[in-house]
């Protein structure tokens, strides 16, 4: 049995990403549990028609703030580990369990509560980092957490839960200071972090498809195209241009 587990949260304003996720899933997952949080009121029929029946469901109340929302989630599940995203962050690559169970080896050795799957060049600019054991991929020190895609140490994420109060994803004060002791890391290929930052991560690859609900084109110029591949309508909402563009 794997002591990681995958949990996506989801929500029902952007179930038309669903079309690419559960698909992109599918494909690029292996011999990893996959746990699917939605709403209780979500449509039923659709989540009947699209989640795969060997995948494990979990429900949330829809006036809880986000955190507890996940929290339940996290009570539900047995795994030590959990990688967590949200719907839109689309994986393009495998998943390997095997590099799973390497990065979590790195976390136990560390004490590490938290593990990016990709980093910045202002980070790894100013480190020498640990090399992983996979080419030009290392380990980089960080100084707090950028919630996804990364891999959890569940107690931490479940103590980060019950800490935040707020009701969107922008942590408090205490939140950050609680995650600062918690020795956070992340993994980036040091050769091309400013120019494949996260379709070549080495944890998930991806690309994050929206930004504050904007459409993340300029960022990856293949998104709309494969987007479209899936029957998902781009033309519903505006392309997202200001925020971290200098890299992916």
């Amino acid at each position: 049995m794997n002591n990681i587990c995958l949990l996506v949260y989801t929500h029902s304003e952007y179930a038309f990403m669903w079309k690419a996720m559960i698909p992109l899933l599918q494909k690029h997952v292996e011999n990893i549990d996959i746990h699917w949080l939605y709403e209780e009121l979500a449509d039923q029929t659709l989540i009947d028609q699209m989640v795969p029946t060997n995948w494990y469901k979990h429900t949330y109340n829809i006036n809880l703030i986000w955190t507890k929302r996940v929290l339940k989630a996290l009570n539900e599940i047995h795994e030590s580990y959990i990688l967590f995203l949200h719907e839109d962050w689309l994986p393009i690559g495998k998943i390997d369990i095997n590099i799973l169970n390497n990065m979590i080896k790195f976390m136990k050795e560390k004490n590490c509560g938290f593990l990016l799957s990709y980093s910045h060049i202002s980070v790894t600019s100013c480190q020498e980092g640990i090399f992983t054991g996979y080419e030009d991929y290392y380990f980089y020190s960080e100084k707090n957490h950028i919630f996804q895609p990364a891999i959890w140490n569940k107690k931490v994420f479940e103590e980060f839960c019950v800490l935040n109060k707020r009701k969107d994803q922008n942590e408090d004060r205490d939140c950050l200071n609680f995650m600062s002791k918690k020795n956070c890391w992340s993994v980036q290929n040091r050769s091309t972090v400013t120019s494949l930052r996260t379709t070549n991560s080495l944890i998930f690859p991806h690309m994050h498809a929206l930004s504050q609900g904007l459409w993340n084109f300029t960022k990856y110029p293949t998104l709309k195209k494969f987007l479209e591949e899936f029957g998902i309508d781009t033309n519903t909402r505006g392309v997202h241009t200001w925020w971290e563009l200098d890299t992916q």
